[in-house]
């Protein structure tokens, strides 16, 4: 395949879904001999005093990463001025855009430059969560006519595949769903090694950022329903701007020292291969590689039925589904985990082969033969 250049575009590099996803791709199209560029505009150095591994990653690869100024009047405008020009000075064929406003900033800049480039829209999460990162209802309307112009849409799920026809009016046709690549074999190691904790009572794990949308106020309160039967321990890994309101619930359901919430962790696999079962509380996700992850490295599983789940999680096959925002619900999932082990491992072991499709060896060539337009 010959190779291209490839200037990616997200809002974000910080601990979430779609840092994964551009740590996980980038540095590959990079080794492919693609010419590669990252541009980003929300960005953190470090994550709970750890070096971002995202830009780790990409610095080890030797991408580089060029910084945009957040918070300006008529930013995403401004931002489209900036990618149209590196665009055409870095002679780059192909641009990706990732979620609304990185897709709006990518078609914005493709109109600047004539259409002599080729845009894509990435998506990774549900229209419904847009209100929550400052999508205003002029956006969304500007994204129903720019969406229109994409040279081709990647959804990372059909679920999601489904709700972006749907919310902008796009043509079909013109949106696909690829899978996030996840390192399925190297997650599986990863969850084997030792894990060090200050005890060794059992534990049920959940992984993401401290948003409202991941619904861990629901988790915390079946939990401590949860704990007068069974001895052990909820820890979440993650940061975000809801950690004290979980610390006040988590204080007010009497949880104390049974609760902990270490912060952003660079390598979550060993908690997961660890646990007695991983927890996706989500109210809304596009395709969550979170339970990927946790699918690869072993653990049971216990998932709201949101968005793109289905496509991993098959109710009492491969883990337990429940509604979301349903509390009993989640407690009676975490419940029949618990009080059945066998059960619960059978359920991981069909977990674990469902998930080998999602391998990065096997959604990265058909992803980078999309970018560069072979379909």
């Amino acid at each position: 395949m010959r190779p291209s250049s490839m200037l990616f575009v997200t809002p974000w590099m910080l601990s979430g879904g779609i840092e994964r996803n551009i740590q996980g791709k980038v540095p590959w199209m990079a080794a492919r001999g693609h010419r590669v560029e990252v541009i980003a505009w929300h960005v953190a150095d470090r994550l709970s005093d750890t070096p971002n591994p995202a830009l780790e990653s990409l610095r080890a690869a030797g991408v580089p990463v060029r910084r945009l100024p957040s918070g300006e009047r008529f930013e995403l405008m401004r931002h489209a001025v900036r990618v149209a020009a590196r665009a055409l000075r870095g002679r780059f064929e192909v641009v990706v855009g990732h979620e609304l406003h990185g897709n709006v900033v990518v078609l914005l800049a493709k109109l600047l430059t004539g259409g002599r480039m080729r845009a894509i829209a990435e998506v990774h999460n549900q229209p419904v969560t847009y209100a929550s990162t400052g999508a205003s209802d002029r956006l969304l309307r500007l994204a129903r006519r720019l969406y229109r112009r994409a040279d081709g849409i990647v959804a990372v799920s059909d679920e999601l595949r489904r709700a972006q026809i749907e919310t902008f009016g796009v043509d079909p046709a013109r949106v696909v769903t690829i899978h996030n690549p996840i390192p399925i074999a190297s997650i599986a190691a990863a969850a084997r090694t030792p894990l060090e904790t200050p005890d060794a009572t059992p534990f049920i794990v959940a992984c993401g950022r401290l948003s409202a949308v991941k619904g861990f106020d629901d988790l915390i309160r079946a939990f401590a329903a949860v704990r007068r039967r069974h001895e052990l321990r909820l820890v979440i890994l993650g940061d975000g701007p809801e950690r004290a309101t979980l610390e006040r619930l988590a204080k007010k359901e009497g949880l104390n020292g049974d609760f902990r919430l270490p912060g952003f962790v660079a390598d979550p696999f060993p908690w997961f291969g660890h646990a007695r079962c991983f927890v996706l509380s989500s109210r809304s996700e596009g395709l969550a590689n979170v339970l990927v992850e946790a699918a690869s490295s072993g653990a049971p599983i216990v998932s709201s039925r949101c968005g793109g789940v289905a496509e991993v999680i098959e109710d009492d096959r491969t883990g337990l589904l429940y509604e979301p925002g349903d509390v009993e619900g989640l407690t009676r999932a975490l419940n029949a985990v618990l009080d059945d082990p066998q059960a619960a491992a059978q359920r991981a072991a069909a977990a674990r082969e469902r998930v080998a499709g999602f391998a990065a060896d096997r959604i990265l060539p058909t992803l980078e033969r999309y970018y560069i337009g072979g379909g």
